[in-house]
């Protein structure tokens, strides 16, 4: 029988690339958790690390044995954690990689809600990059991530959809006028957080029930953060095309006025992910998402009044 202790040390050396590392997350010495590579690597008669002064690389066998053994890291872990929980209250860590937006507007309000229920619960939350690929395995519990999936190994379930929103304060409105037609964006300093800080083109999408139209438009400004994009229109500085759900509660209160309703425009939709299949996703992961799912309230627009304070 293959030492299942020793697989577990290979699968964290090659996951953090380091003896030292994976040998401190143990509480052992490097030099312990060398002695039991080597020793699996007897057991199988095969090399599955190459190791130099400087460096490890995984042999073809070394890969063959990381693919297989990552996902029974978790599957022993949440197997204990079951059993410990049959009769418990969930409890434990849970890593979220998250997306700033969505974090602070929507997942923010239920975080309290959550924990006053499951107050023996931790949860860590680190921002990530809405098209980056996943952590590592072993690294998160849940992601969020928009739009198209990279990683199809991972579970995901759609959260919500969302579609964007042409916007401007009433103060930059009165300055420049109210753009009518696709045609008028011309003549307004157009700020979004789609094409970020990239060199490249912005570019506006909508449709009118028949045709799909691509604006290309111009502005000074340029930033990535879709929250930065709603503050900068709140300070009269640009025509934005904002996510409906950000800017929805300073549309509602008047702050913010949307323009060209006569339009749909690009949707894009958010996901909840998670490493876990239906057999091995631990409790307090599985309570996470079923709470998620059962209150989230997405901020939507419910009155669209084009400018009636303009004269």
């Amino acid at each position: 029988m293959l030492p299942l202790n020793d697989m577990v040390f290979f699968v964290e050396v090659v996951k953090y690339n380091s003896f030292t590392i994976a040998a401190q997350k143990n509480n052992i010495t490097p030099a312990a958790i060398s002695k039991r590579i080597s020793s699996l690597e007897e057991i199988l008669q095969v090399k599955l690390l190459k190791r130099t002064t400087r460096s490890l690389a995984l042999t073809e066998a070394g890969k063959v044995l990381y693919q297989h053994c990552q996902n029974m890291q978790l599957d022993i872990q949440n197997i204990i954690e079951t059993v410990q929980q049959t009769h418990q209250r969930p409890r434990g860590k849970i890593k979220i990689a998250a997306l700033q937006n969505v974090s602070n507007l929507i997942i923010a309000p239920l975080i309290d809600a959550f924990l006053q229920l499951y107050s023996d619960i931790e949860v860590f939350i680190t921002f990530e990059g809405a098209l980056g690929p996943l952590p590592p395995i072993g690294e998160y519990d849940i992601a969020f991530r928009s739009g198209k999936l990279i990683d199809s190994s991972a579970i995901a379930r759609l959260l919500f959809t969302h579609q964007y929103t042409v916007c401007a304060s009433p103060a930059y409105l009165n300055r420049y006028g109210v753009p009518l037609s696709l045609e008028d964006l011309k003549n307004h300093n157009c700020l979004d957080c789609i094409s970020g800080l990239k060199d490249e083109k912005k570019v506006w999408l909508f449709n009118d029930g028949q045709q799909n139209y691509a604006i290309s438009v111009k502005g000074n400004i340029h930033t990535n953060n879709a929250l930065l994009v709603k503050n900068l229109a709140l300070n009269n500085a640009a025509l934005i095309y904002s996510p409906t759900f950000i800017v929805a509660e300073e549309i509602n209160a008047g702050k913010l006025i949307p323009v060209l309703c006569q339009y749909k425009t690009h949707e894009n939709s958010i996901f909840i992910i998670h490493p876990y299949t239906s057999q091995n996703i631990p409790v307090r992961v599985k309570t996470f998402i079923d709470f998620v799912f059962g209150n989230i309230k997405v901020p939507a627009i419910f009155q669209k009044k084009l400018m009636e304070i303009i004269t």
